[in-house]
């Protein structure tokens, strides 16, 4: 790897928030690819923009400020506004799930912040976004990870009632194929709230709902059954909740 390019991708004022095992694994699947500096460099970049576009209005944040202009502030919490939406969206997850005891958030962004002010229980918030940590490390309640969700380790330790995983499993699968399986299975939660898009950043209605739903049913973790599905706006959402008495598949 070009520790020159990745230094210097660390050290920059945009993408130093990405935590450096993101950052390294944008620059070596650019190395593969190509073969010059500064398109090595170039592609990575266009990789890592891909990935501080979701946060890169939290310089403009202030903690005093409304809930609702707190979550405008992140491209996932954003889409799921007003509050609400976000307020039936809950509903209907805990109707399923019981008020949460505690909840592990992967991929977080700002959305513990409502969970934060809307439950009465602990969470857990694993984000690639440095500034998401520490901005949401000023809350009470609140354990933050920043860390990138494919390095080892990245799960957690601990049991928790109920583990979020909102649109993040189709990216990390396009990323590493098969950590999505993996993912899920390294999660020791008696419910996970899985999402998936249903159409394009466009808009565009591409079967993306049918594709998500097969793909869902095929890698179905062996501990677990379908406790709800459902579509809410834009969005595929399971709840999978753990068999009573199934084992995990042992490690190889």
């Amino acid at each position: 790897m070009n520790e020159e390019i990745f230094a210097r991708l660390c050290a920059n004022k945009k993408y130093g928030d990405v935590h450096p095992d993101a950052v390294r694994r944008a620059l070596e699947d650019a190395e593969r690819r190509y073969r010059k500096p500064k398109e090595i460099e170039k592609a990575t970049r266009e990789r890592l923009h891909g990935v501080v576009s979701a946060f890169n209005e939290l310089g403009k944040v202030s903690p005093s400020g409304g809930l609702e202009s707190l979550l405008e502030r992140h491209a996932s919490t954003r889409e799921r506004l007003p509050l609400i939406r976000m307020d039936a969206l809950y509903a209907r997850i805990f109707a399923v799930t019981g008020e949460p005891r505690s909840v592990l958030d992967l991929a977080c962004g700002l959305n513990p912040l409502y969970l934060l002010r809307r439950c009465a229980c602990p969470v857990t918030g694993v984000d690639v976004s440095r500034s998401c940590v520490e901005l949401l490390s000023r809350e009470p309640n609140f354990t933050g990870v920043w860390t990138d969700l494919l390095s080892d380790g990245a799960v957690p330790a601990g049991r928790f009632h109920v583990a979020l995983l909102f649109k993040i499993l189709p990216l990390l699968e396009r990323q590493q194929p098969g950590s999505a399986s993996r993912i899920m299975e390294e999660i020791d939660a008696e419910y996970l709230v899985i999402s998936f898009p249903t159409r394009t950043l466009g808009g565009r209605n591409v079967n993306m709902e049918r594709n998500y739903a097969d793909w869902m049913e095929a890698h179905l973790p062996a501990a677990r059954r379908v406790e709800a599905q459902f579509v809410d706006e834009n969005e595929l959402f399971y709840i999978l909740r753990e068999v009573p008495g199934a084992s995990k598949p042992k490690e190889k």
